[in-house]
């Protein structure tokens, strides 16, 4: 049976009881009959139906029930609450100017857009999300050093010195170069003063630039551990942005401890990860704040994903040739690529610890000096840091693209350290002879600067 709402459109009904209505009043009586109601006046037809307003008891009269008059009756007084298909995974019934969602299984909400599982956009949570045993529902909470506000999902930063947050005014990854600054990250773009708050920049034991990395918090900072593979005492510069100025927001802080992931492999470099344990705990500021680290899920979940935006910051080179450093922090913009159509572009093996980013047929990359430096991505007002500047074939080549530690795969060895357990000495595999195959991937090489 065709339903009442296919029948009865609102115009349709409006003109039937217009001309039920305009029945009753011209021949309710004799004299009235014989009177002239109204002259035509041009588009007549459009303008008694706006001006025939007829009444629910009118309109029950032509229904059978009231479970029907009330069906139309909602689309004719107030329009279909349902035309503008508002759930998004749920079925639509129309109500007296509101509509609800029948939601599908596996969503809720509203409109039906907040899965109940995790699975779909996180939860709809910020940054944690946790299901129940059952698997009809989860719990959102946030990460060290936000609290959820009172739709349970949306995390707030609890202070100024809250990791991933940018606290300078109006920041943004758009801007257009400063006039008279050269960017050195391979089609990158000179960024703004605090843009990268947790970007440090790590100086060897003569002083000189020698990697990139991350403030995680006041004791520690992130790098890549091709990075300490020439010296053991390095020192740490957090606030900086004009390499050759001395602009007062700086602060040079000794590394007390270099920590190498035990199982890093410079011939295949993989677990390309260290740790550098300050002397003495960095004070935050605007232009010295933490990056967040995601939890395992989220990373998974969200941000490893395919055509994920990142952006990598550094001052390295232009090439692998020039002996010059950029004199100002920039950036690049970069999507994720998955591994498996990364690996059909690069000569050498890519590992689960690995991720890739790039463009191809475009020159955008890290180079050398960039090494350690961060793959930062937002979700949801959060900068989370995702990868660590590793290594490439070539340097800004358009059939090439960068690879990049996964820092998701380390969470636990970082948790593992920064719990004041001891780790055993700084240690690297032996030199193996070159072979034949091992001569097939000298094109890798990592981003790092002998310093300048």
């Amino acid at each position: 049976m065709t339903p009442l709402k296919a029948i009865w459109k609102p115009s349709v009904c409006c003109s039937a009881l217009s001309t039920l209505c305009l029945f009753w009043s011209a021949f309710s009586n004799s004299p009235k009959a014989h009177m002239l109601l109204r002259s035509r006046r041009a588009n007549t037809f459009m303008e008694e139906i706006k001006e025939e307003l007829c009444n629910f008891e009118e309109a029950r009269e032509i229904f059978n029930t009231r479970e029907a008059t009330l069906e139309f009756w909602m689309a004719y007084k107030d329009g279909n609450q349902c035309d503008s298909n508002p759930c998004v995974h749920g079925k639509c019934v129309d109500l007296l100017q509101d509509y609800s969602c029948t939601c599908n299984a596996g969503f809720e909400g509203k409109r039906c857009k907040t899965a109940t599982n995790c699975s779909v956009n996180n939860g709809a949570c910020d940054h944690k999300c946790q299901e129940s045993e059952d698997g009809l529902g989860h719990t959102c909470s946030c990460i060290k050093g936000y609290q959820l506000q009172d739709i349970s999902r949306k995390c707030i930063a609890k202070n100024e010195a809250s990791c991933g947050q940018i606290r300078i005014a109006k920041s943004s990854y758009i801007n257009k170069p400063l006039v008279g600054l050269q960017p050195w990250v391979l089609g990158g773009t000179v960024g703004k003063k605090g843009e990268s708050p947790w970007q440090a920049l790590i100086l060897n034991h003569l002083g000189n630039f020698h990697c990139g990395g991350v403030l995680i918090d006041e004791n520690w900072v992130l790098t890549a551990a091709h990075c300490l593979e020439t010296s053991t005492r390095f020192s740490v510069r957090l606030g900086d942005y004009d390499l050759f100025r001395i602009e007062g927001t700086e602060m040079t802080l000794p590394v007390k401890q270099p920590i190498a992931h035990p199982q890093y492999n410079p011939f295949t470099v993989d677990n390309d990860i260290a740790l550098l344990r300050l002397a003495t705990p960095a004070k935050f500021s605007i232009y010295i704040l933490p990056a967040c680290l995601p939890t395992q899920n989220l990373a998974e979940r969200m941000l490893h994903r395919n055509g994920t935006v990142t952006v990598v910051n550094g001052w390295g080179k232009d090439n692998k040739t020039s002996n010059r450093f950029s004199s100002t922090l920039n950036f690049i913009e970069i999507p994720i690529i998955e591994n498996k159509e990364c690996s059909r572009h690069m000569l050498n093996n890519l590992t689960q610890n690995m991720l890739c980013g790039g463009v191809l047929g475009q020159i955008k990359d890290a180079c050398e000096g960039d090494s350690g430096g961060p793959m930062m991505t937002l979700f949801h007002d959060t900068w989370f840091l995702i990868g660590l500047v590793s290594w490439r074939e070539g340097c800004g080549q358009k059939d090439k693209l960068g690879i990049y530690t996964k820092v998701s795969s380390y969470l636990d060895w970082i948790a593992f350290v920064r719990g004041g357990i001891k780790f055993r000495p700084l240690t690297f595999y032996p030199i193996l002879p070159i072979t034949e195959n091992i001569n097939q991937k000298t094109q890798c090489a990592p981003y790092s600067s002998s310093g300048v």
